[in-house]
Order: structure tokens, then C-alpha cells, then sequence
């Protein structure tokens, strides 16, 4: 399947969701790639690195109806899920032996380099989680790639930031998180500031898209400093990096390994 056929593939198994009592979201690049409608061209030219899983956020209260869902529709539960549940990492993973998918659904958080809570969010959009969740789960990768960096780059490229619209990134939402937890903001305002370096490295933007970001990544970086920040963050702060604040990627992955 190309990326088109992938992206409806995932949309499909939202619909059969809905049918069959199962909230499903999709996550990472599909997700991004349902939101794109004006910067297709720059999807395709950055070359970003095809996906070939299907990841969703869902809820734990439904996981019974889940795998009723999916076995149904031919896919086996993974074995390790219950072993990674023991630590945890609430998840469901399956597989399907003819096509080979792998769809991975995460049970009300979302927990990597820093865990994102979704309970009572996946209302917010359909079929994709919202589009300021689908920025927090990209800027929150202590080690972030490539292919992520161009997500994040299409992403603010078309979209504006501003509450209470699907269509736009509630930046009101995003500074609650960050104003409270200042691990993630760490993570976050590094991996901010390096978009703006990275959006320099490809010829395919353009003048007028680069400004766009550029100006967007600036307005995000000096409201996230100049947001009040709680007490918590503020004794955390104190820290600072010389206690680890962030969790290991490859030890969550471990997990179900």
C-alpha cells in the first residue's frame, strides 16, 4: 500500500471502531498526513520515510470490545501485551499473518521520552487524536529523528495556533502542560529551537512557508517562557539536568519486546 491507500486503511479501522463500541485515534505520521490539505506537495517532497504500522491512541474500558474487534477482523493479539502490562504500559498490540500490519493502540496515555494523558481527549477530534496532542506526542522524543522533524515542520506550516477550533493547534492547552512540568518543557523547548535550524536545511521550502514556521516556532518559544509556571515546575527547575528528566524511549519499546 502507498501512503494514501495506509492513511484510508487506518480511517477504516476508526469507522469499524466506532461501530463496534471501540474509540480509535490515529497517532504519528498518518496522523499528520489526515491534517495536511494545502502542503501535500511538501509532504511528498521532503521524502519523508514511509510508515507501515498503524498506531492509535485508545481507552483501557474498552479493551475487551478491542480485541473482539481485531480478531474478528483477522489480526492475532501480540502475547506481550500482558507482560507489558504488568509494568504498566498499557497497550494492545496485533498482527495480521496475510498483510503483515501491526496496529499498536495505546491505552489513555501516551508514555515515551514523557507520558501525555488522553483520557477524555479523544472526543476532541476524529479520526486522528487533535492536532495540539499530535504536536505534543512529536516535540516529546528526547532523541527526535528526521522523520519526525518534517512531520513537525508541515505540521505548523499548515496550521495556525489558537483555542477551541479543530482546525487549530490550542496553544492554551499546550502551555498548561508545559507550564506545569518542567522536564517536558526542557524536551520540548530544545526540540523547538532546533526546528527552527532544521526548517533552513531543505531547498523544497519555500521563502513564504519558512517564515510561516519560523514565525509560529518563535510566538510558541516566548509564550512557553513567559507563561506562568506552577510550583512544581519551579522545584524541578531547580534540578535541572542533572537529574534525568526524561524516560528512555527504548526502555518503554523493551517492554513488549
Amino acid at each position: 500500500m502507498d501512503m494514501k491507500q495506509f492513511l484510508e486503511f487506518g480511517m477504516g479501522l476508526v469507522e469499524i471502531g466506532e461501530k463496534q463500541g471501540v474509540t480509535l485515534r490515529l497517532l504519528g505520521h498518518l496522523a499528520v498526513r489526515q491534517h495536511i490539505t494545502r502542503h501535500f506537495e511538501l509532504l511528498d517532497h521532503l521524502e519523508r520515510i514511509p510508515t507501515h504500522d498503524v498506531d492509535f491512541m485508545g481507552y483501557s474500558k474498552e479493551q475487551n470490545e478491542a480485541d473482539r474487534m481485531f480478531i474478528g477482523l483477522g489480526y492475532e493479539p501480540d502475547p506481550s501485551v500482558a507482560y507489558s502490562q504488568e509494568y504498566g504500559v498499557k497497550r494492545l498490540i496485533y498482527h495480521h499473518r496475510e498483510t503483515k500490519i501491526m496496529v499498536e493502540i495505546f491505552l489513555d496515555q501516551l508514555p515515551m521520552s514523557h507520558t501525555i494523558d488522553f483520557l477524555g481527549r479523544l472526543e476532541l477530534d476524529q479520526p486522528t487524536i487533535s492536532l495540539v496532542d499530535l504536536l505534543l506526542s512529536k516535540i516529546q522524543i528526547q532523541e527526535i529523528n528526521e522523520k519526525d522533524i518534517k512531520d513537525l515542520i508541515v505540521l505548523l506550516a499548515e496550521h495556525d495556533l489558537g483555542p477551541g477550533d479543530r482546525d487549530l493547534i490550542d496553544i492554551d492547552y499546550f502551555l498548561k502542560i508545559m507550564s506545569d512540568d518542567w522536564g517536558f518543557y526542557h524536551t520540548a523547548i530544545t526540540n523547538l529551537g532546533n526546528l527552527k535550524d532544521w526548517v533552513h536545511r531543505y531547498d523544497v521550502i519555500t521563502d513564504k512557508v519558512r517564515e510561516s514556521v519560523e514565525v509560529k516556532l518563535a510566538d510558541i518559544l516566548n509564550r512557553m517562557e513567559n507563561e506562568p509556571k506552577s510550583m512544581r515546575w519551579k522545584i524541578r527547575a531547580k534540578i535541572g539536568t542533572r537529574v534525568k528528566w526524561y524516560q528512555d524511549v527504548s526502555e518503554v519499546q523493551n517492554i513488549h519486546q
